[in-house]
């Protein structure tokens, strides 16, 4: 073999290892090359957090693996940027389908799933009812007949005033909700939720006909339920995905029929409703790549 010939050999080693090692270094960072647009692209991934371990997560119908036993999360990467279907499976639970869409260089996320079973909910919505006939709502304040005003039992005889606007609705109920006071009217003639200000008028915050307000377990979002459907209100800003501000609102379901009983699940991320034909509904308050309504 000629001197030529080897330094050529040398040459073209050298060039290929350093070819093939800056394409390593793109894949490791994330890039592939796509024939059609003949260009590299920054791919992308998700994250799956799940209230349990080994919940099988398929993607476009393809197993992918299971969420971890400590901390029943799960990580895709290298995923090219557009629409995913993303199928989430546990023995015994129904399972939850979601579209995930995928951008370059972005990582999608979805950090409130709950596989609820039949029994873990029924078991819930016992303790809850249990809790709620042991300790009764009691407020101490009033909506006076004869000057429209809020006031607030003192004692058996004092009372306080303590709004300056006068309400004249007939059709409602009065809540008393960390600290905050609302009014919720079903009356056709003003219907929606009502809150009291600092200055003691009343600030409508919905419009529509409302039954009852559900304070959810972290105290940062508020349940307006009315007869058919129900929307969730921010009362403080989410400091974590989909990061949504307080003041924030969205109808997260209505439905054909009427809603008997309504309840926080222990996730925050989740209502249980049940309806008056007597079937119990499992519902996602986080509709990132799909809202799942579950009949349990």
């Amino acid at each position: 073999m000629s001197k030529r010939t080897k330094t050529t050999i040398l040459i073209a080693s050298f060039l290929a290892f350093f070819v093939l090692s800056w394409l390593i270094v793109l894949y490791a960072f994330g890039y592939y090359f796509d024939l059609k647009s003949f260009d590299w692209i920054k791919t992308g991934g998700f994250l799956v957090k799940a209230g349990s371990s080994d919940v099988r997560v398929f993607i476009n119908d393809r197993f992918k693996g299971k969420t971890s036993f400590l901390s029943a999360t799960f990580v895709e990467k290298n995923l090219l940027p557009g629409s995913y279907g993303v199928r989430l499976e546990k023995d015994g639970f129904q399972p939850l389908d979601k579209n995930v869409e995928i951008r370059s260089g972005e990582a999608a996320q979805l950090l409130h799933i709950y596989l609820a079973g039949k029994e873990e909910v029924e078991n819930f919505i016992m303790s809850a009812d249990r809790d709620s006939e042991a300790k009764p709502e009691e407020l101490p304040y009033f909506i006076s007949r004869i000057d429209g005003l809020l006031y607030k039992k003192l004692d058996d005889q004092e009372t306080e005033k303590i709004s300056s606007e006068p309400v004249y609705i007939t059709d409602f109920i009065l809540k008393a909700l960390d600290n905050n006071i609302y009014i919720a009217s079903y009356d056709s003639e003003a219907p929606g939720v009502f809150l009291l200000d600092s200055e003691g008028k009343w600030e409508q915050i919905h419009q529509a006909p409302t039954d009852d307000l559900a304070i959810s377990p972290d105290r940062k979002k508020l349940a307006i339920i009315g007869s058919n459907e129900i929307s969730v209100l921010w009362l403080k800003d989410e400091n974590e995905f989909p990061y949504f501000k307080k003041d924030h609102k969205e109808r997260v379901l209505k439905i054909g029929e009427k809603i008997n009983k309504t309840y926080w699940f222990k996730t925050n991320w989740h209502l249980i409703y049940l309806t008056e034909n007597g079937e119990t509904h499992f519902i996602e308050i986080d509709g990132t790549g799909g809202r799942n309504d579950l009949r349990i």
